[in-house]
Parts: structure tokens; C-alpha cells; sequence
């Protein structure tokens, strides 16, 4: 059995190396994702007990990342892992950073989300001359999400952050779509224990920096409108992280109102895990190598 492990381990370690070392770094489009930090708090808070928002003084939609991308692919990523992402050269720009592109999520590392955004995505965009460098990756991207209010293209339209109000994607979507001057964006929202919010609205960019439909973006899309909201009926634009805080059962009608438990619902994962298989193990092992997705707020579509 423990053979078995290391085997299914080692060939993880070397088709993951051998993907490194022979994908593509080509891109068709740019992406200028960005998010709206109270869904983005809501969603690393209820991630795990022990997670924390810096507090959000000003919400706007900021920047989450620029993403090279190459058409119906998640791809390229990670174009040049000896690239290292320094703070001292956004020292310049620091205040721009800031105000269009802040990290919500507090986490062990500084610089969390500037680091993983530079690292995935930020090497690859430095094929472009305008995005050549780290400072001239970021002061694009700050740049673009001046071009790029959403927090007034929304506004304008009536459709306005409430922790009582819910919107439809056509509301959103509309407002989006005079924004960019006809140009199709996506739009995301994300579900957290039963609510969902809309989370992130993507805008496309051509590699001379000339907003594109987003069509294409993501394969099997197809229909007037795109994103994960499509999956929801209507969702909320949460005005605070704090609209989250306390959810109510609904079991019983007319019930008294009470705390939701996660105790159960750890539980249920305990068994799980301790249930697993070495070979199931090896195997939820290479399928996440391989994903490389969902980091808690780090991800791209």
C-alpha cells in the first residue's frame, strides 16, 4: 500500500514537470478581472475559521488580475517561475495599488495576492511592451481599471450594493455593456452556503489594449449573456461583509431564527478523509496538481 502511494506521488511530481517544461505561453486575449471586495471577504471568511478581511474603507471594484489568456483555455500560466515578485519596485506606484488593486483576504504571506497575480500572470503579459516589466504589469492594470468604473456603471444603471435588494443578470449585465461601449463582458458570482453573490466582472482586451468581446473566453459558452451567473435566477450585491454574518434555518416556518452550525458539517469531512484510500489519495493528489484552481480568491475563470 505505502508502494502504491509513493508510486502515484512520484508520477504526479513528473507529469507535473513535464507540463512545465513544454506549455504553451502564447495569448490571445487580456482579461481585466475585477472583483467586488465585500463578496470577496465573504467568501474567504467563510473558507476557514480563522480567516480575516482587511477592513474595506472605500468599496469599489477593484482589480483582482490582468490574465493573458489563450481562447476556451484556463492558459498560460507561470511563464517564468525565476521571475520573482519584488515589492520595493511598486514603491512608486503604491498609492495607484492601493486604490484599483488592494487585497482584501489577509493571509501568512505579504503581498499575497501581488505575488501570485505576478507570478501566473503577470510573467506571461511580459511578452507585451506595455505590460514588459512588474511596475509596467501593475500600472497597467491600475490604468485599465480607471478605464473600467464599474462601481459607476453600476451605480448609473440603479443597481446599487443593498443587504436587502437582489438583481437580475440582465440589470448587471446591461450597465456593463454601455460601460465598455457594446463590448461583451462576463460575469461571475459565486454561491456561499446557500446565497449567492455576484463576485467578479471580466472585461477583454486585445494584446494592443483595445476592449474586445469577451466571447471565447471560456469554451461551450454560447447565448446573449456570459458567466457564472447564469447558473442563478437573481443574486445580491452585498453593501457589507457583515449581511453574511448571521444566517437563518429555514426547516421550520415561524421557527426561531438561530446560528447556522459548520459542526456537522466538519464532521462529515473528518470521516471522509480518514476514509480515503492511499490510491484515492495519489489521485485527489495529481487531479489538484493538475487543476492548480481555486485557491480561495486566487483563481482565474
Amino acid at each position: 500500500m505505502i508502494l502504491m502511494l509513493f508510486l502515484a506521488f512520484s508520477l504526479s511530481l513528473v507529469s507535473a514537470s513535464e507540463v512545465e517544461s513544454t506549455k504553451d505561453h502564447h495569448f490571445d486575449v487580456l482579461i481585466l478581472t475585477q472583483h467586488w471586495p465585500y463578496t470577496t471577504c465573504i467568501d474567504w471568511e467563510e473558507s476557514g475559521s480563522t480567516h480575516k478581511c482587511r477592513e474595506i474603507t472605500h468599496a469599489n471594484w477593484t482589480v483582482h488580475g490582468l490574465w493573458p489568456t489563450q481562447w476556451g483555455k484556463i492558459a498560460p500560466g507561470f511563464c517564468n517561475n525565476s521571475w520573482k515578485f519584488d515589492h520595493d519596485l511598486l514603491k512608486p506606484i503604491m498609492t495607484d495599488m492601493s486604490l484599483y488593486w488592494p487585497d482584501v483576504e489577509m493571509r501568512d504571506q505579504p503581498d499575497s495576492l501581488w505575488t501570485h497575480e505576478w507570478t501566473k500572470h503577470g510573467t506571461c503579459a511580459a511578452q507585451l511592451p506595455e505590460t514588459n516589466s512588474e511596475v509596467a504589469y501593475f500600472s497597467k492594470g491600475c490604468e485599465l481599471a480607471q478605464e473600467n468604473r464599474i462601481t459607476d456603471w453600476l451605480e448609473t444603471a440603479g443597481v446599487v450594493p443593498s443587504n436587502d435588494a437582489t438583481y437580475s443578470l440582465e440589470d448587471v449585465w446591461d450597465a456593463v455593456m454601455k460601460g465598455t461601449g457594446g463590448m461583451r463582458p462576463h460575469i461571475d458570482c459565486v454561491k456561499i452556503d446557500g446565497q449567492v453573490f455576484i463576485s467578479e466582472i471580466k472585461v477583454c482586451y486585445s494584446k494592443n489594449f483595445s476592449r474586445v468581446n469577451c466571447d471565447g473566453i471560456k469554451s461551450g459558452v454560447g447565448g446573449h449573456m456570459m458567466g457564472k451567473c447564469l447558473r442563478y435566477g437573481r443574486f445580491s450585491y452585498p453593501s457589507s461583509a457583515d449581511s453574511f454574518s448571521y444566517l437563518y434555518s429555514a426547516d421550520h416556518e415561524g421557527s426561531e431564527p438561530h446560528l447556522l452550525s459548520n459542526s456537522g458539517m466538519i464532521g462529515g469531512i473528518v470521516c471522509t478523509v480518514l476514509a480515503l484510500s492511499a490510491v484515492g489519495l495519489a489521485v485527489g493528489y495529481m487531479l489538484f496538481r493538475r487543476s492548480r484552481r481555486r485557491g480561495r480568491g486566487y483563481e482565474s475563470l
